[in-house]
């Protein structure tokens, strides 16, 4: 494996890392009943986000990336002492969810940008990566939204 080769593939496992706390936490906030099914659509897509980064990694590395699953495996354990926390209850918790997800898909649509620009190998995929830039930046918005609503009902003056 060459060096760009090399340097794109420890990129996006970083992201793959990342993204399966994130998955987590998305669909934590897509079931509390709060959002009203605004993103009941996000676990699905980021899903199907991860599976095509794993792809290019494993197409990049010449073998299964394995470990991947243990990572989302750790991601599940997160979910579960975070629901047991009621890390989305709570105006406060609510609020800093809703920021926290929104700053893992904002580093999303930073590796989508540099995917279109060449800079991290996304082969035949990368023409993709102007759909996923996209698509990330349409989940930052439905989340910018969200929080909006949480911080309405957060720092209310009558409260």
């Amino acid at each position: 494996m060459n060096t760009t080769a090399q340097s794109s593939a420890l990129y996006m496992r970083t992201h793959l890392i990342g993204a399966s706390g994130g998955l987590q936490l998305a669909r934590l906030v897509a079931a509390d009943p709060w959002t009203a099914g605004a993103i009941d659509h996000l676990p699905a897509e980021l899903e199907e986000e991860m599976a095509f980064v794993r792809a290019r990694v494993e197409e990049l590395s010449g073998h299964r990336e394995s470990w991947l699953g243990a990572v989302v495996g750790l991601g599940s354990g997160v979910r579960g002492v975070a629901g047991a926390l009621h890390a989305t209850r709570g105006r406060f918790r609510r609020v800093a969810a809703l920021e926290a997800m929104r700053s893992l898909l904002l580093a999303k649509k930073a590796m989508w940008e540099l995917g279109m620009e060449g800079r991290v190998d996304f082969g035949s995929g990368t023409a993709r990566c102007a759909q996923l830039d996209d698509q990330a930046a349409r989940q930052a918005e439905e989340l910018q939204a969200l929080h909006q609503r949480a911080a309405d009902e957060a720092f209310r003056a009558d409260r």
